[in-house]
Parts: C-alpha cells; sequence; structure tokens
C-alpha cells in the first residue's frame, strides 16, 4: 500500500474540512477563522492543502464540526500526520510539495523536451546536471543527487505509479556529464523504460513544431484526494495548479504530445541507436 506524503495528507486534510462545514450547512469559512483566531486567508490556505493545523486547533475545530468517538479520532490523527515533515534530502522548498505529491501519486505523465527527469536519473547524471545550477552550493550537491536518487524508488515499490514519459529528442542527444555518462544514463532510460508501468516515447526532432514547445510539465494524479494536477518549475520557483481550467490544457497538450511522438517499440529502437553511437564514440 502507498503510504501517502506530507502534502497529500494535507490536501486530504484541507478537502475534510471542507467536506464538514458544507455538510454542516450552518458553518461558514468566518466560523472557522473566528474559532481559530486567524484570517480567511489562513482558513482558505488550510482547505487547500498549503497549511495545516495544529494540536490545538484541531481540537478547536473538533468542537466547531461537533465531532465525537471514531469521527473525532479520525481527525485529529488526520491533522497530526499532516504535520509531520517529509524527509525529501536537500530540495529546495519550492519543490518540497511536488516531491511529497510525486511520492503518492498513482500516475504521472511527463514531458521533458531536453533533459531526463529525476526519477529516470543516473547519479552521475544528475551530479553533472545539479552541479550547473547557481542557486547550488557545491557542498550541498552530494545531498541533492542522494535526494534525487531516492525519488525514484516509487518505480519500484509494489505499488508503483503508472508512468507515461515522453522525452524530446534532444534528450538524447545532450551530453550532462559528458558522452560516457549520457551512455550510461541512456541505458539506464532503457532498462527502466521495460519496467510494465512504464511507457517511454520520443518526440522526433522530424515532427516538427508542437504546443509544449520550451515547456516541461509534469501531470500527477492522486487517487486519495481525486485530483490532477500539473506541476512546472524554473530556476528560482514552480507553479502548481489543479484547476480544471489549466490541468485540462497540459491534459490535451500531453495527448498531442503522445499522437506525434514515436511509438514505445521505435522509440526503444531509436535509444538502443544511441547507445550504440556513444558506445563507439565514448572512452
Amino acid at each position: 500500500m502507498v503510504n501517502p506524503g506530507p502534502q497529500v495528507l494535507r490536501l486530504q486534510l484541507g478537502r475534510e474540512i471542507r467536506r464538514l462545514r458544507e455538510a454542516s450547512g450552518s458553518v461558514s469559512r468566518e466560523d472557522i477563522a473566528h474559532a481559530l483566531g486567524c484570517g480567511l486567508s489562513k482558513v482558505s490556505k488550510i482547505e487547500l492543502g498549503y497549511s495545516t493545523l495544529s494540536a490545538a486547533e484541531a481540537n478547536k475545530l473538533v468542537r466547531l464540526f461537533k465531532l465525537s468517538g471514531d469521527e473525532a479520532r479520525g481527525f485529529r490523527d488526520l491533522a497530526a500526520s499532516a504535520r509531520k515533515r517529509g524527509s525529501y534530502g536537500k530540495v529546495p522548498d519550492f519543490a518540497r510539495g511536488f516531491v511529497s505529491m510525486e511520492a503518492g501519486a498513482d500516475e504521472l505523465k511527463i514531458f521533458y523536451e531536453e533533459l531526463i527527469p529525476a526519477l529516470f536519473e543516473t547519479e552521475a547524471y544528475a551530479r553533472a546536471l545539479c552541479s550547473t545550477s547557481v542557486t547550488n552550493a557545491p557542498a550541498d550537491i552530494a545531498r541533492i543527487v542522494k535526494g534525487r536518487m531516492d525519488r525514484a524508488a516509487i518505480l519500484h515499490r509494489d505499488q508503483p505509479p503508472n508512468v507515461s514519459l515522453i522525452l524530446g529528442e534532444g534528450a538524447l542527444h545532450r551530453a550532462v556529464g559528458g558522452r560516457a555518462a549520457l551512455r550510461d544514463q541512456l541505458s539506464h532510460l532503457h532498462k527502466l523504460a521495460q519496467l510494465p508501468h512504464i511507457d517511454l516515447q520520443i518526440l522526433h526532432y522530424d515532427s516538427g513544431e508542437h504546443a509544449a514547445m520550451g515547456v516541461g510539465f509534469t501531470l500527477l494524479h492522486l487517487r486519495e484526494v481525486e485530483s490532477t494536477y500539473v506541476y512546472l518549475e524554473d530556476l528560482t520557483g514552480s507553479d502548481f495548479w489543479d484547476r480544471p481550467q489549466h490541468t485540462s490544457v497540459y491534459e490535451l497538450v500531453f495527448n498531442k504530445l503522445q499522437v506525434a511522438a514515436l511509438g514505445t517499440r521505435e522509440s526503444m529502437l531509436l535509444i538502443e541507436r544511441r547507445i550504440n553511437e556513444l558506445s563507439q564514440e565514448a572512452p
């Protein structure tokens, strides 16, 4: 069974509070704010999963919603679990929520045009990539790389997420870490792509223009909260959306990329040819 990370639990807590509020027919967001002694902005953050409750605040809401018995215990337990800090290794603050949700996802759809995403990286590839960042201190690189390697464990757990990965052909050619490192990286990618829950496609250069040029993104589906999220990251921050006007666009674009990309077998053959080329060139 998948153990949801703290961010997923915060989302569950927020949804439970919203459910209790709506089911009550009388408790408003203003009532919750008054009970907690906070502003409406904090109530919104709690319901959206961006913030959590202290033990004292959880007890106040138990009284506000008149919960008792198993329901009260379940609410307090959920609030306590949501307060726990996740173990992410060295991860930027803006990416912590994503890493936690990634660990609890039952489905991932990933598009990267020029790079191999963290879940599929080798240590040498990750180290070379992380070392280029102007925000990563050299002393932190080892911890950052370890964190990225640890994240890949979700691909090998008993109930792994279904992963659809589309890579631009450029990712097979950009020699991150050097040509030997790229060869080993592609061999690792090829091996992972043979797992039954992973579908890999390559978007060939000849496919021409497409709607996601210059944009890499990840779509996550979380069964626990029955929601889909889209995550985008840049050099200093990230965007995380769950509203349908955002997620539906990225779902549509991903579907179009799947149609435009090479099929699984053709993609694997292209990777094999590239590995052979690098084996002849690399020392």
